[in-house]
């Protein structure tokens, strides 16, 4: 059920879908995203997210830097080297 010839569901039916779970795709979290503040962010080491950090990749603009992540359990941690900003989705 849900599913179109075409493969994909209608807009009403993915906010239904939506509804049921609590303001989200079922198997998708809330966005998130870190970012560097003020420069390079050495070791970022994060739990809790679809795409977690392990503090082996660096933080930094020009290079990568963490906008389009998901929240995936009921808490979040983030361990940083350096000042991050930390975005959410708020799902009413």
């Amino acid at each position: 059920s849900g599913e179109r010839a075409g493969g994909g569901r209608n807009e009403e039916e993915e906010e239904e879908e939506e509804e049921k779970d609590g303001g989200f795709a079922v198997g998708e979290g809330r966005t998130c995203g870190i970012i560097p503040l003020g420069g390079k962010c050495e070791s970022v080491v994060t739990t809790g997210l679809q795409w977690n950090l392990d503090g082996t990749a660096a933080l930094e603009f020009g290079g990568m830097v963490s906008t389009s992540n998901r929240i995936i359990d009921d808490v979040v941690t983030v361990q940083a080297s350096r000042p991050l900003i930390f975005t959410t989705e708020v799902v009413q």
